[in-house]
């Protein structure tokens, strides 16, 4: 064990013994979380070649797809 961790503990071990338990819970959580496996790294993404046609999709996204829904719900209902 290294003088810092001996250190840890001997500060801990002066705390309330509900402290001692919420501090144990941290460390074993930050261990756990240490062992976990990395993630896979993230796949590179490829813009398409036709857009939307839409040239304020990013700033206006709700009110876009809003009305791409509204218009394709009552422009392919049948009659």
């Amino acid at each position: 064990m290294t003088q810092l961790l001996e250190q840890a503990f001997a500060a801990v071990s002066k705390l309330p013994q509900e402290r001692q338990d919420e501090l144990a819970q941290l460390i074993l959580e930050e261990i756990s979380r240490q062992q976990q496996p990395t993630p896979k790294k993230p796949r590179m993404l490829r813009p398409i070649s036709k857009g939307s046609g839409y040239t304020d999709t990013s700033i206006n996204h709700d009110a876009v797809l809003a009305e791409f829904i509204y218009k394709n719900k009552f422009n392919n209902q049948p009659s």
